[in-house]
């Protein structure tokens, strides 16, 4: 059973990256100051030693910002968050006010961290992480002013089994109600610190407190036999081999857009952005160009992506490097803008023919094939098995441009359930013509 477990998350993950290959170009970044925008506090301030993690929201015409500070290096000892607002994302000014939330219950050790906060409604929401750093909780709080807060009693989201992915560590990324549900994308590690390989998990919610993990049924060995990460790192030798983290996700007009820390070692070498795209916020395909931000700032050394907007046609990134002149013992936040001024991301329309990998594959009772069209076109989508024959017709008409999502549910065209077995599904545009496969599981 480990064996076969194993060979699909490996066939899984080959799927992926290929799919990867088709995603559109991404939006080149500019650094837009050559310092930080929210340095490190003045010597015997709370935050006088790191500034980090921080998550930014447009509030009208002002933009808001909860950050984790430390008065220790790196974000050691006791760690608080703080609240700055902005008219322009560049000058940042501190509430009098701050820490605005602090370490109080046993649970949270001296820790509150990497702050993630949505307004719903008339109410700021917070999500943050506790009991070390990196933490090992998520706790839960609330605001209608943004600077006194009220915390639920008891972590929300925990750590998994000690021999589950994240056994060990838990921090929230990026959080965003849609209708009735909450979307948190987590990330979670099993080994200690520094020595961590580090994922990007989902849970949802139906009140915010009570999350339930992403678990993919067929993975049913440790470390994935309770849940799943939905964005996993890098093949060996690859640029994030080591962790993806700190999503910062963006809904687009056709799912998801998230920008990521990876790393390709545990100590020496900086960590990058890279960036990847969803039509669900569970499969995840990795830009080809990637790292998408793979030059350092002028004043630090690394980057942890913590907080991307798009407003007035650009994308604007809130992100934590280290500042040189310390030797690289600081935090600090620095702030980058899209150079082009593209309105969504990806597309709504694609620039070229695609055909992706179903999801999820293998698959029991459906599965999602997802394809793109950059014109209107006579599309034909047939499901073949290994010797030919037509099984199903899902598609057979004139469609309009843009990125299309059929299921389907394993049945032929008399509604009769197929076999188990291998099987091939084929777009056909116009004169564009790709083959995929796909495996069917009793």
């Amino acid at each position: 059973m480990k064996k076969s477990t194993t060979t699909l998350r490996a066939f899984i993950a080959l799927i992926t990256a290929l799919a990867a290959t088709e995603l559109p170009a991404q939006t080149d970044w500019r650094h837009v100051l050559n310092s930080p925008v929210l340095n490190y506090g003045v010597e015997g301030k709370w935050d006088d030693g790191s500034v980090l993690w921080p998550a930014v929201l447009k509030d009208g015409d002002t933009l808001r910002m909860w950050y984790a500070g430390s008065n220790e290096l790196l974000g050691l000892g006791t760690v608080n968050i703080g609240y700055a607002w902005s008219l322009n994302g560049l000058a940042w000014y501190r509430s009098v006010k701050n820490p605005v939330l602090s370490a109080e219950r046993v649970w949270e050790g001296r820790t509150v961290v990497c702050p993630a906060v949505i307004k719903d409604g008339d109410t700021f929401k917070m999500w943050y992480g506790a009991d070390g750093v990196p933490p090992r909780f998520i706790g839960y709080s609330t605001s209608t002013n943004g600077v006194t807060w009220e915390k639920h009693a008891a972590p929300v989201l925990e750590l998994g089994a000690r021999e589950d992915w994240d056994g060990s560590i838990v921090g929230p990324g990026s959080v965003r109600k849609e209708g009735e549900v909450y979307k948190m994308w987590y990330w979670g590690g099993k080994e200690s610190w520094p020595l961590s390989i580090i994922q990007i998990g989902l849970a949802t919610s139906r009140d915010g407190i009570a999350w339930t993990k992403y678990d993919y049924a067929s993975t049913t060995q440790a470390p994935f036999s309770r849940s799943d990460p939905v964005l996993q790192i890098g093949a060996s030798g690859e640029w994030d081999q080591y962790r993806v983290w700190s999503p910062a996700v963006l809904a687009t007009e056709t799912g998801y857009a998230m920008w990521y820390a990876g790393r390709s070692d545990y100590t020496t070498s900086p960590q990058w952005v890279g960036y990847a795209t969803s039509f669900d916020g569970i499969t995840w395909l990795k830009s080809p160009d990637n790292p998408v931000i793979a030059a350092r700032p002028e004043w630090g050394f690394s980057y942890l992506t913590s907080a991307v907007l798009e407003f007035e046609g650009y994308y604007h990134l809130w992100f934590t490097s280290f500042p040189l002149n310390n030797d690289g013992q600081r935090a600090a936040i620095g702030y980058a803008q899209s150079v082009s001024d593209s309105s969504a991301i990806p597309p709504a329309i694609p620039e070229r023919y695609f055909l992706a990998p179903n999801y999820p594959n293998p698959f029991k009772h459906a599965t999602h094939l997802q394809y793109g069209l950059p014109g209107r076109v006579e599309v034909v989508l047939n499901v073949y098995d290994i010797l030919g024959r037509r099984i199903k017709t899902l598609v057979h008409g004139v469609e309009e441009a843009g990125l299309k999502t059929v299921a389907w549910n394993g049945k032929d065209e008399l509604d009769r359930t197929v076999s188990t077995g291998l099987y091939v599904y084929q777009l056909r545009a116009g004169d564009f013509v790709q083959t995929r496969k796909l495996l069917r599981l009793e």
